[in-house]
């Protein structure tokens, strides 16, 4: 069954004798995504899996998830920093800050009209290839430990209001999927 596994991770079956530093990291984290389905789960959660990782390793490790998603009916949680990735795999995004989400919808959606500062900061910290200047959200992030009142993102946001410092804010719909905001 091992082989058979390797083989559908994209990796030779001979490869299951060698030792893990005999394999590349795109290999490690595919005999990893192997060994994450080898039960047959319903659920794959896959945190960072491209992290560290080529681009094109990237793609073949992104392109495997949504094969097993698609052929095996396994749902999966991708859980990255890696905003191409979540545009390219991902059909949902809940977008977190601090802790807590603060935007959720579907992927189209939030990254064509995000709704909350901290995800429109997001997006706009992007590299693109026509990137002139760099832009980052300016602050720190909160501690954990002690987090700010209200919503966690207010020392930072740029359109912060006084209910902001005071109440949590509910995690921000899509724009079409808010009540009368059409579809």
């Amino acid at each position: 069954m091992c082989r058979e596994v390797l083989a559908a991770m994209g990796i030779p079956p001979q490869r299951a004798e060698q030792y893990p530093h005999e394999l590349s990291g795109g290999m490690r984290q595919r005999v990893m995504i192997g060994l994450g389905i080898v039960l047959r789960p319903r659920l794959v959660v896959a945190d960072e899996p491209t992290t560290a990782l080529d681009t094109l390793v990237q793609a073949q490790i992104l392109q495997l998830l949504r094969d097993l998603a698609d052929e095996h009916g396994i749902a999966v949680l991708l859980i990255t920093h890696n905003l191409g990735a979540v545009a390219e795999t991902c059909d949902r995004v809940a977008v977190m800050y601090a802790g807590r989400i603060v935007e959720v919808g579907p992927v189209d959606q939030i990254l064509a009209t995000p709704r909350h500062p901290y995800t429109q900061g997001l997006l706009a910290s992007v590299i693109h290839l026509g990137t002139a200047t760099l832009t980052s959200i300016p602050g720190a992030p909160p501690d954990l430990a002690d987090p700010p009142p209200g919503c966690r993102f207010h020392p930072r946001c740029p359109h912060v209001m006084p209910l902001c410092r005071s109440h949590g804010t509910p995690p921000e719909p899509a724009a079409a999927s808010r009540p009368g905001g059409g579809a």
